[in-house]
C-alpha cells in the first residue's frame, strides 16, 4: 500500500524547489563553499587526466565520436555533451580524493560539477547561473542521499552512483531553464539511471569512478529528454516500488530528510574536502595516525596499533584481509585501514603518491601494515553517519601506551581546510598537468565566478 498516495509527491516538491529559487535567494556562504568544491574537483579532473583508466575511456569515447559541444577537462578538445559528463566525472573520482558528505554518505560534486558544466557551458549561461544550478544539484543529491540514513551501504548499494543522477537531473533542468513538469520528468527519468554497488572495488577494479561519471553523463539524458516532454515517474522516490524503498536497507529510510527544511538549511555547504587520496573512511584513522606520529610512533618502535572503528569501516576497509595488507592495485590501497595507518606512519602524509601503484612495495609500510589490528566500536558505530570516529591505541617496543581520537578528521566541516590548504592541494593536483600561470587564473576564474558574463570562460581555461 502506499502511504504517500494522498501527499504531494517528492519529486514534485524538489522540483518546485529547484524552479523557484533563484540566486539572490541563495545564503552567501553556500556561493563561497560551491566555488571551494568547484576548484577542488576541477583540481582533481585534471590531477587524473592522465590515468591509464581515464585514458582508456578517452580512446573508446572519442571512437564513437559525436557532436563537439561540451569540454572534455585537461585533454584539448570537445566532445558530445553527455559523453564530456561521462568523462570529466569519472576523471574527477578516479583519485577518491573529491569531496564528500558524511550523512549523504556520498561524493557530490563529481556526480553534479561535470553534468552542469557540460550543458551550461554549451548553452552559454553565466556565472549565476551555473552556480545556483550546481548548488541545487548538490542540495537535491545530498538529501536523497540523507534519506537512507546511511544504511544503503549496507544494502550493497554506493550512493554516489544511486543518487547522484537526481543532482545531475536537477543541476541540468535548472540551468535549462525548466518548469515544474519538465523538472519532474527529468527527476522521474533519472531513476532509470541510479545504479552502483559497493562491488565496484571488489578485485582492485578501477570501475567506481565510472560511478560518478555515470550519473553525470544520466543526469544529461533525463533532462535532454524532459525539454521535448519525455514523460518521467512523479513517483520515482515515493512511489510502492519507488528508489528509496527498493535501495534501502531492512525499509530503513526517512523522506522527511529530504523535505524538512529544503530551502531553509542547506545540507551542501557541510560537505567535506578531502585531505588524504584514500577511502572517505580511511581519513579518520589517517589523522590518528598522524597524531602518533607527532607523538613520537615510528615503524621501529611500535608493536603494535588498535584501531577501534564503526562496523562499516572495518567491512569496507579491513576484508579480505590479505589484500588490506598487501594491496595489488591503488584501489586496494585506497580502500585499505591498515594501508592508511602504515603510510601515515611511515610517510606522515597521504597525498596521491602514497596510495599510488609505485608505492605498494615499499617493505617498512607492508611490514607496518602487520602490525595494525582492528575492532569494533559501539560508540563509534552509535555516532554514524552524523559522524565516523576513529581511535587508535599504539603499543610500543618500551611497554608505552599512546591514543589518539578524532571525531572529525581533516576537511570536515567540524574541522574544515582552509583556502589555503584548498588551493595548496589545487597545486599538488595540477602542477604536473599546467605551468602556473594557468593553474593561478583557473583560482581566479573559480573565485569570480559569479562574476562571469558566460561558463565558457571557465570550461575554456579547463579544456
Amino acid at each position: 500500500m502506499d502511504s504517500r498516495k494522498n501527499e504531494k509527491r517528492l519529486a514534485e516538491v524538489i522540483a518546485d524547489f529547484v524552479v523557484r529559487r533563484e540566486f539572490e535567494a541563495l545564503p552567501p556562504e553556500t556561493v563561497e563553499k560551491a566555488k571551494e568544491f568547484a576548484l577542488d574537483v576541477i583540481g582533481c579532473m585534471i590531477g587524473a587526466s592522465k590515468r591509464p583508466q581515464i585514458n582508456i575511456l578517452t580512446e573508446v569515447l572519442k571512437a564513437e565520436g559525436g557532436n563537439s559541444r561540451s569540454s572534455v577537462v585537461a585533454h584539448g578538445f570537445k566532445i558530445s555533451m553527455m559523453n564530456a559528463a561521462l568523462l570529466n566525472g569519472t576523471a574527477g573520482h578516479a583519485l577518491d580524493f573529491d569531496d564528500d558528505h558524511r550523512e549523504g554518505t556520498m561524493h557530490p560534486s563529481v556526480a553534479v560539477f561535470p553534468a552542469v558544466l557540460a550543458v551550461g557551458e554549451n548553452r552559454g549561461v553565466t556565472g549565476k547561473e551555473f552556480l545556483l544550478s550546481y548548488i541545487l544539484g548538490l542540495e537535491v543529491m545530498i538529501r536523497i542521499g540523507e534519506s537512507f540514513l546511511g544504511k544503503s551501504y549496507y544494502q550493497g548499494f554506493h550512493p554516489t552512483g544511486t543518487c547522484g543522477v537526481f543532482g545531475a537531473a536537477a543541476s541540468c533542468a535548472k540551468v535549462m531553464g525548466f518548469d515544474v513538469e519538465r523538472t519532474k520528468y527529468a527527476l522521474g527519468i533519472a531513476g532509470s539511471f541510479a545504479s552502483g554497488t559497493q562491488e565496484c572495488t571488489g578485485e582492485g577494479a578501477w570501475q567506481k569512478p565510472l560511478q560518478a561519471g555515470h550519473p553525470a553523463m544520466g543526469g544529461v539524458l533525463a533532462a535532454s529528454l524532459a525539454e521535448k516532454r519525455f514523460i518521467g515517474a512523479g513517483t520515482v522516490f515515493d512511489g510502492p516500488n519507488g528508489l528509496i524503498r527498493a535501495f534501502s536497507f531492512k525499509d530503513q529510510f526517512d523522506y522527511g530528510r529530504i523535505t524538512e527544511t529544503l530551502g531553509k538549511k542547506w545540507e551542501m555547504k557541510d560537505t567535506s574536502i578531502k585531505m588524504y587520496a584514500c577511502c572517505r573512511f580511511c581519513g579518520p584513522v589517517f589523522d590518528c595516525a598522524l597524531d602518533l606520529y607527532r607523538q613520537g610512533v615510528r615503524s621501529n618502535n611500535v608493536k603494535r596499533i588498535v584501531a577501534k572503528v564503526g562496523d562499516f569501516s572495518i567491512k569496507m576497509l579491513c576484508n579480505p584481509v590479505e589484500q588490506k595488507l598487501k594491496p595489488v592495485t591503488h584501489v586496494d590501497a585506497q580502500f585499505s585501514l591498515p594501508w592508511a595507518i602504515a603510510t601515515a606512519i611511515c610517510k606522515n602524509k597521504g597525498g596521491v603518491d602514497e596510495f599510488g601503484t609505485e608505492s605498494l612495495k615499499d617493505a617498512q609500510v607492508l611490514a607496518m601494515a602487520e602490525k595494525v589490528a582492528w575492532e569494533f566500536d559501539p560508540a563509534a558505530e552509535a555516532m554514524y553517519p552524523r559522524a565516523y570516529p576513529s581511535t587508535l591505541i599504539a603499543e610500543l617496543n618500551d611497554g608505552r601506551i599512546l591514543q589518539a581520537h578524532v571525531d572529525y578528521p581533516k576537511g570536515d566541516p567540524e574541522n574544515p581546510a582552509t583556502k589555503t590548504e584548498i588551493i595548496s592541494k589545487f597545486h599538488s593536483l595540477t602542477g604536473s598537468h599546467l605551468d602556473k600561470a594557468k593553474r593561478e587564473k583557473i583560482i581566479d576564474t573559480v573565485n569570480r565566478l559569479d562574476e562571469l558574463v558566460n561558463i565558457a570562460e571557465l570550461a575554456d581555461l579547463m579544456r
